[in-house]
């Protein structure tokens, strides 16, 4: 087997926590699950000052990920600007698509490529990918249904895979997806990293899952949860405990943007049976964890995929 690997050492990824309020964005005595306008005006500022954050920053990020229902679908051409001036892959969740004559609305999520990424140049627009979510949780359900006259939330029945050439592969799901097992057993072995987009207040729950999913998954994971929770954190499958944990952020209320370093070709290595050691004392000890049983050499072929390339001419 090659032990030449095209995947780069890091991977950069800026986890931009917003706080949208859900009791004000789409209060229970509206007619639709819309953003409110106070609201919109809100993320959109949140958002604008994010992106102005990691343009500034030390480290530029290759990818930034954005909560659920982060942003308003009245600012997406804006949103597109603010990225292809940045230069960077945004995975973002959006304010629900709605069907006003079935009452049915859509949680949804969009990766934004400028067309000039993948040869590090300016761009003008961008290809957009659209993925959506898939179990609503029973707090959303129940939320929708309350309105009057009562929405409903429809579904995707698709798992994605994207494909990022050298920094690697990477699955999604929109917050309670991240509980469905049989979608962690199709991305098991077959992903490098896991995006989270979340609205969630159940903190703990999440955490815990992360860490056990960046094991059995085998995967790197960020969990981005909104800032009016809290708890967007990253974990590795790193061996050492305290390294696993890359990021961490508690306490409700708070907008913040941070930029971290997952592995990639580490955890391809891993992945393909390539067992990587370091020297420390005179000692050797394993970088990663041991593969979880089961795990094969990655084959994405499985799985509904799509490429972050944009479409050729």
């Amino acid at each position: 087997m090659s032990t030449k690997l095209k995947y780069d050492e890091e991977l950069a990824v800026g986890i931009i926590q917003t706080t949208v309020n859900k009791e004000l964005a789409w209060p229970r005595s509206g007619a639709s699950p819309r953003m409110s306008p106070a609201q919109d005006a809100h993320a959109w500022q949140e958002i604008c000052k994010a992106m102005r954050a990691v343009k500034d920053g030390n480290v530029a990020p290759k990818i930034v990920v954005f909560p659920e229902l982060s942003l308003p679908r009245t600012r997406l051409a804006d949103f597109e600007k603010l990225v292809c001036a940045l230069n960077v892959i945004a995975f973002v969740g959006i304010d629900y698509r709605l069907n006003h004559a079935t009452r049915q609305a859509r949680n949804e999520g969009i990766v934004f490529i400028p067309s000039g990424f993948w040869k590090g140049r300016p761009s003008r627009s961008c290809t957009r990918i659209i993925f959506g979510k898939s179990h609503a949780a029973p707090g959303e359900w129940s939320a929708l249904s309350k309105l009057s006259p009562s929405w409903s939330h429809v579904g995707d029945d698709k798992v994605y895979v994207f494909d990022a050439e050298k920094y690697g592969r990477i699955g999604v799901s929109i917050c309670y997806d991240f509980m469905d097992l049989e979608r962690a057993v199709m991305y098991r072995g077959r992903v490098h990293h896991l995006f989270v987009l979340a609205y969630n207040k159940d903190l703990g729950m999440f955490r815990s899952l992360a860490d056990s999913l960046s094991r059995t998954v085998f995967c790197n994971v960020i969990v981005c949860n909104t800032g009016f929770y809290g708890g967007s954190i990253a974990v590795s499958p790193y061996h050492d405990p305290h390294k696993r944990m890359l990021y961490s952020h508690d306490g409700n209320g708070l907008f913040t943007t941070q930029v971290v370093n997952l592995p990639v070709r580490g955890v391809e290595q891993a992945l393909r049976g390539m067992v990587e050691k370091k020297t420390i004392e005179k000692r050797e000890e394993k970088v990663f964890k041991d593969l979880p049983p089961g795990v094969i050499e990655p084959a994405i072929l499985t799985l509904t995929a799509q490429t972050l390339h944009p479409p050729q001419a």
